[in-house]
């Protein structure tokens, strides 16, 4: 039976209604550093909750997220201030793509260290960015800073991320670790101070051990690019490659990592 244009139409236009509302969200957001951008008197989970129709956030989690215009893991999160973000934070693009990134000029700091602040302790023991998406996805993080963690960035299952323009600073045991079957380009990157972290106030040692202190792991049978990256001053080895894992290399540069001796008196301390 012949079904005509008209009915054809109708019949698409009705299945393109019944798909999932997700597939077409992935809509921007903005969120907030230490100034109020929109002008509204309004920070941090304040600025989180005072309506679901600006799109602008205080903090990543609740940019993140699916409550009032969230992104709800599908869309482009662009931090428009500069300002410090003690929150740890998991990437997992269950509804679409994801891209996390700070605005050209603005400095945003994804540290696990706030001076005063609660939970200090916790998020040193923490990884500051976790991302395990599905293979259909891709995960960007873009212009940030990331540090202070006990692992900076940690990338696995059968992620594919793109990590650009980004500073990964004395976190303890890995500054960014790939593994599973995840596929990581890391592009115009720093990754330095691994494994030299000075220790939560109270602590004991003041200097906290670390294992194994690497800058960039990839293992198992992970794949990766390391490009125009440098790897400097870790106290573990700058890139380590474990397993069947492939990475290809261009314009890195590796200096003064695997420092060991070094721990008794830490050059790059942490200075919050």
């Amino acid at each position: 039976m012949r079904v005509s244009l008209y009915a054809r139409s109708f019949l698409f236009a009705a299945a393109i209604a019944c798909m999932p509302a997700v597939a077409f969200a992935n809509h921007p957001v903005l969120v907030e550093g230490d100034t109020d951008f929109d002008g509204d008197g309004l920070l941090g989970t304040a600025e989180d909750t005072d309506n679901s129709t600006d799109r602008i956030f205080g903090t990543l989690n609740a940019a993140l997220g699916s409550l009032n215009g969230g992104a709800n893991q599908n869309g482009r999160i662009t931090i428009v201030t500069s300002g410090r973000f003690p929150e740890i934070l998991t990437i997992t693009g269950a509804n679409g793509n994801v891209t996390l990134e700070a605005a050209p000029g603005v400095e945003a700091n994804i540290d696990a260290v706030l001076a005063g602040a609660a939970g200090n302790v916790d998020r040193q023991n923490s990884t500051g960015i976790l991302i395990d998406a599905a293979n259909d996805r891709m995960i960007t993080l873009r212009n940030l800073v990331i540090r202070n963690w006990r692992d900076g960035i940690v990338v696995e299952g059968d992620s594919h991320v793109l990590i650009d323009g980004c500073r990964i600073e004395h976190n303890l045991n890995f500054g960014i670790w790939v593994h599973d079957d995840a596929r990581v380009a890391i592009t115009d990157c720093q990754v330095s101070g691994t494994g030299f972290r000075v220790g939560a106030a109270g602590t004991s040692p003041s200097v906290d051990l670390p294992d194994p202190g690497v800058g960039i792991e990839f293992k198992n049978s992970s794949k990766g690019l390391v490009a125009n990256t440098t790897i400097a001053g870790n106290y573990g080895k700058g890139l380590v490659k474990k397993g069947g894992t492939n990475v290809q290399q261009s314009g890195v540069q590796q200096f003064d990592n695997e420092r060991e001796d070094d721990l008794a008196a830490p050059e790059n301390g942490d200075d919050d």
